[in-house]
């Protein structure tokens, strides 16, 4: 019985959070963005050039009726090699319409700072 319960409870723990109800392109308010996510990722693109910008992979740290938050990692080249880094990502439905709120905190490649950004996003398909 105790094998049949960890096993049971070791299944449970193995299945990946993904963003499920979010699946889809969406678009920043400004126009400049598009953020797909897919499955337990997400993709950042510039929306005119369809350029990637980042690419995340997202595992679930906490869900609410509006408001989920993943723990989000990204993989770039930095001087020739392979680094990581992991940032938070709050995703916020509001109260009207179908927008939501994207929150982005950690350390940003680019930047040797951390930094803080919020957007203003709407499904487009």
């Amino acid at each position: 019985m105790r094998k049949i319960l960890f096993l049971l409870l070791l299944m449970c723990c193995c299945f990946e959070a993904k963003a499920g109800d979010l699946d889809g392109k969406y678009l920043s308010q400004s126009g400049e963005l598009m953020f797909i996510f897919k499955g337990d990722s997400l993709y950042i693109d510039i929306a005119q050039s369809q350029r990637n910008v980042s690419a995340f992979k997202l595992v679930k740290n906490s869900e609410t009726q509006n408001i989920k938050s993943f723990n989000a990692y990204e993989s770039f080249l930095k001087d020739g090699k392979v680094t990581y880094r992991e940032v938070l990502i709050k995703v916020t439905k509001e109260e009207e319409g179908p927008q939501f709120i994207l929150e982005y905190f950690g350390k940003d490649k680019d930047r040797e700072y951390n930094s803080n950004e919020r957007y203003t996003i709407k499904l487009v398909e």
